[in-house]
């Protein structure tokens, strides 16, 4: 008979705040006064911020390896008074550059395929960055399947699904009293958490109400996602993207709400441009990188004054094909993950999925 792992749920508590002696843990917080969930650290519980485990978050948690600001590196300019003309740069380590293992506790499966979408941009090919690597590696992630699915959550649309866990290294189903083990990887990092914190993990036979209730929730999900969009075929739908990119008035049209604000790349598991720029204070200074955004005009301003994508049109159409054109073609993967964050947060009500769908005509 199957053998079930899994953590009872009324010593979850317990179980973060064991490992979060060793960790630094991250889970979804909703803040009481204002109701928004996000993810923060373990230690800010309190009566105002309680865990919830449900809902999604209002951003992903791409920002814990690839944050909206990060220091690169520090600088100090090093002058001769006898010889003014000499001057040294001594570069250092940023202040904050010291870091901690982490757990990313609850994430959904569609922000789980965001992370392994951002680390096809930096950790792959032969340009990895150490900044992302160093805290990617240094971290595991525990995802807890979809039992709840929203009317703008289309995951199954684009090759996901709400228990999809990737590239997880603990994947959970929730089944009301229980947290059921449904992926545990093989790597050396989870292998030693599991045996660090075996006290928490319980083993059971696998019994016909449990399995039934298993295979109902992953059925009703999979459900309702799949009713929130059609099924994309990734070559197709880059093929119509490449022949309907010269169409400027059909992208006039579909973008004409478009006020390129960002909230959609704020929130997007996927979107990783940014600029990087330095801050001196008489001989001493950084050089960070901070996020950017494809919409946004100053984005492609050359030096001379022109901007190839000087329409907001031009710019929308750009940041759709980066994740339905561009990405297929370098990685044989949509860049999109269907977590439904843009819609939701989108201030003229811009759907990514009506965008898409007058492209490829369905």
């Amino acid at each position: 008979m199957e053998k079930l792992i899994y953590i009872k749920k009324e010593i979850l508590k317990n179980f973060l705040e064991k490992i979060s002696k060793d960790y630094d843990v991250y889970l979804p917080i909703q803040d009481k006064k204002n109701g928004i969930i996000n993810f923060g650290n373990i230690n800010i519980l309190n009566e105002n911020y309680i865990m919830n485990l449900k809902e999604k978050t209002r951003q992903s948690p791409k920002f814990l390896f690839f944050p909206p600001y990060e220091s690169l590196f520090e600088f100090e300019y090093k002058k001769d008074i006898k010889n003014p003309e000499l001057t040294e740069i001594a570069l250092s380590k940023p202040s904050n550059s010291n870091i901690r293992k982490k757990v990313i506790f609850g994430i959904k499966p569609c922000d789980v395929r965001g992370i392994d979408c951002v680390d096809l941009v930096f950790s792959s090919g032969n340009n990895k960055d150490l900044y992302y690597l160093n805290k990617r590696e240094n971290t595991i992630i525990i995802s807890i399947g979809c039992s709840v699915v929203y009317p703008d959550c289309f995951c199954t649309s684009v090759g996901g699904s709400p228990f999809n866990f990737g590239n997880a290294n603990i994947g959970l189903l929730d089944i009301g009293s229980d947290l059921i083990v449904m992926k545990l990887d093989e790597s050396e990092k989870t292998k030693q958490f599991i045996i660090d914190n075996n006290d928490f993990f319980e083993k059971k036979d696998m019994d016909n109400e449990t399995e039934n209730k298993i295979n109902e929730i992953i059925l009703q999900s999979n459900k309702i996602c799949n009713a929130n969009w059609e099924k994309i075929n990734p070559e197709n739908v880059a093929a119509k993207m490449e022949n309907t990119f010269k169409e400027d008035t059909l992208w006039q049209e579909i973008t004409k709400k478009c006020i390129s604000c960002a909230a959609c790349t704020y929130v997007c598991p996927t979107c990783v441009c940014f600029n990087i720029a330095d801050e001196q204070k008489d001989k001493n200074g950084e050089r960070y990188r901070c996020w950017d955004f494809c919409t946004n005009y100053y984005y492609t301003l050359e030096a001379s004054g022109h901007n190839p994508r000087e329409k907001i049109y031009q710019r929308y159409r750009n940041k759709i094909n980066c994740k339905y054109n561009y990405f297929i073609k370098r990685n044989k993967e949509l860049y999109c993950v269907g977590c439904g964050r843009c819609i939701d947060v989108c201030p003229v009500g811009m759907d990514i999925r009506e965008i898409v769908s007058s492209i490829i005509g369905f």
